[in-house]
């Protein structure tokens, strides 16, 4: 270290605030220039230049450079930089998963209101088809008997069974076509319920 340095240093560990003054003089605007390449939030830069020499001042008595004051404050403020980046990118990260999630929420919550209303009017469609038609509608989707079984079950003919099961489908299609085709009908059509 130069001498000048040095004796300021000196002067420094003994509590000289006059010495610490030139020092903040001398070596703020450099740190600020560096820090700002890099952020280019100028309230940031000047906070992080403020506790570089807030630290320096802090740790005065036990302070040991090896190098230069320069290169002291300089690695400092450069690892002020780095650890408001690594911040700045988790709190962006959190942003980003909060947001996702309040979008994610929003969209669930508009599904299941969509998911019940379709539910009922499916509901009651089904219980306002033909008799014949409702039987084997409920045996065939509720209970997940074959064609063969809901013919033996109801004394009928298969073709009649397939007649029937049509003739439910097409009635159902028909009067719940003015639900949209979102995620929550597709959902109830992919749960077996048509």
């Amino acid at each position: 270290m130069k001498e000048i340095e040095l004796r300021l240093l000196e002067q420094i560990k003994r509590g000289n605030e006059m010495a610490f003054v030139q020092v903040y003089d001398k070596y703020w605007k450099l740190l600020f220039n560096s820090g700002y390449k890099r952020l280019k939030k100028r309230e940031i830069v000047e906070g992080l230049v403020q506790e570089v020499f807030v630290e320096m001042w802090q740790k005065r008595k036990s302070l040991e450079i090896h190098t230069s004051l320069n290169s002291y404050l300089y690695t400092a403020m450069k690892y002020k930089v780095i650890n408001q980046m690594k911040s700045q990118m988790v709190k962006e990260k959190y942003v980003a998963f909060v947001t996702s999630k309040k979008l994610s929420f929003g969209s669930e919550v508009e599904e299941n209101i969509f998911y019940n209303e379709l539910n009922d009017a499916y509901k009651k469609e089904v219980s306002s088809l033909p008799d014949q038609a409702r039987k084997v509608y409920k045996l065939k989707k509720h209970q997940d008997l074959s064609y063969a079984e809901i013919a033996q079950e109801m004394q009928i003919s298969v073709s009649t069974v397939e007649k029937h099961m049509i003739k439910a489908l097409k009635i159902l299609r028909n009067n719940l076509r003015n639900y949209s085709m979102s995620l929550g009908s597709l959902c109830l059509l992919n749960s077996g319920l048509f």
